[in-house]
């Protein structure tokens, strides 16, 4: 009988296909929402493993599976149909504006830009399966960061739960000035694959306790990336994404005053 990590395991697998299935229909944004919600379900398998004692071996490569198809493939589709395809722009109803598809000679910019998504994404899964060293954290960009990240910018540009802080407009801007660009989309798809694929040392965000010594980095995240949400709604995930990325950095500087 499946344990119950490998029934949520497999619920974030039906939400990474169902958003495929969404976006191949031009349903953009309920797609971006069902990663988020594989999301959830990717924290919660984790969650009861460790309630139940520890993940199995099977419950390892179901994980990876399915990370693979709702935060590698799905993403990148979505943004396949959203940059590239008429159907994906006109099935999109509330965009705040409306972004041309990308001319038939720069297609290929952007179906190079889903494939390295994919590419990277699979490769960082499997190295993860047979790094010992990531037991206690992240060597590169995890591939659901990865996947949270397009499908934010997806939503973002099309003002889905967009709160207008601060210099809002000109974040507007920018994010349809990038997914209006072929070549611009392409360069952030080859760096965010570069990021999956490297070595940079990255904090699990995972509480072995809740005392704040030790857990620095993940409460200062949590925090600054609350009041990020309150100020810029869906806008704040790339930040977020930033700061993570740059808390290496930081988060050393921090750990020195303690």
């Amino acid at each position: 009988m499946p344990r119950l990590p490998d029934l949520l395991t497999t619920a974030n697998l039906c939400c990474g296909v169902g958003s495929i299935l969404l976006a191949s229909q031009g349903q953009l944004t309920l797609a971006c929402w069902l990663v988020f919600a594989g999301a959830a379900f990717d924290v919660l398998d984790g969650l009861a493993a460790r309630a139940l004692g520890g993940g199995s071996e099977l419950g390892k490569q179901l994980d990876s599976l399915a990370d693979m198809v709702t935060f590698g493939v799905a993403p990148a589709f979505i943004v396949w149909m959203f940059a590239s395809s008429p159907i994906g722009i006109l099935g999109t109803a509330i965009l705040s504006r409306f972004i041309e598809p990308a001319p038939g000679e720069q297609q290929y910019l952007v179906g190079l830009a889903a494939m390295a998504l994919c590419i990277a994404s699979c490769w960082r899964l499997a190295r993860f399966n047979v790094d010992t060293r990531q037991t206690g954290g992240f060597l590169g960009l995890p591939t659901p960061a990865n996947g949270l990240f397009w499908v934010s910018l997806i939503l973002g540009v099309s003002g889905v739960a967009v709160v207008e802080g601060p210099g809002h407009a000109g974040i507007m801007q920018v994010l349809d000035d990038l997914l209006a660009n072929p070549a611009a989309l392409f360069a952030l798809a080859i760096a965010m694959a570069v990021l999956m694929l490297s070595s940079l040392p990255l904090a699990s965000l995972k509480f072995m306790h809740y005392s704040w010594r030790g857990n620095e980095v993940i409460y200062l995240l949590l925090g600054i990336g609350a009041m990020l949400v309150v100020l810029y709604g869906m806008l704040a995930v790339p930040p977020i994404l930033l700061l993570y990325l740059l808390s290496p950095l930081w988060g050393k500087l921090f750990s020195k005053t303690l």
